[in-house]
């Protein structure tokens, strides 16, 4: 019984403030099905109000919380796992002379809906960090890595064991990133 409710409440509590003297887990596991790896049962709550020094209302108008994934955050079982994966890389990925910042994360609208975003942000080299782009969708389980290739472009891993995947690309007819068809 022991061995179920650990890991029925299997979870970090790094934690944003929910009320006075409250807070929230981060990240939780489903227990069942059990057979499912833990990345596809495990569920994210949200807790700051900016990613990287970006008020999230200006990500998404409907968002009141997101929070990048960052390693510290998840649980100390699952940080062997983690250990090959990145959740944001930095580049030049559109090849500009400006760093970019890839990340992914989860996010919670004010409606108290849940989902998973891809951004990449500029540094210019004055003023505030911006927002370049940004692909986001609900999931219950919004688990995904980032990894930086060197042609550049990035590729976001949505399963570790796998090769579900998004592979995006400077597009410089389009003036954005796009999507880069799979060859198999």
């Amino acid at each position: 019984m022991k061995s179920v409710l650990a890991t029925l409440f299997f979870a970090v509590t790094i934690c944003g403030r929910v009320d006075a003297g409250e807070t929230q887990e981060f990240v939780t596991v489903d227990p069942e099905p059990a057979y499912y790896a833990w990345w596809l049962r495990a569920r994210f709550h949200p807790f700051e109000t900016e990613v990287r020094g970006i008020p999230v209302q200006k990500i998404r108008k409907n968002w009141c919380k997101a929070s990048e994934f960052r390693r510290e955050l998840f649980p100390q079982d699952l940080q062997e796992d983690l250990k090959s994966v990145d959740f944001a890389v930095d580049g030049f990925f559109d090849g500009s002379k400006t760093k970019q910042t890839a990340l992914v994360g989860a996010y919670e609208t004010c409606a108290g809906e849940g989902g998973e975003f891809f951004l990449i942000i500029d540094w210019p080299r004055r003023g505030p960090p911006t927002i370049r782009f940004i692909k986001n969708g609900p999931t219950d389980h919004p688990f995904a890595t980032v990894q930086a290739e060197p042609d550049p472009s990035i590729v976001v891993w949505f399963c570790m064991c796998c090769d579900f995947r998004a592979h995006y690309k400077w597009d410089p007819s389009k003036r954005n990133f796009a999507v880069v068809p799979e060859e198999y």
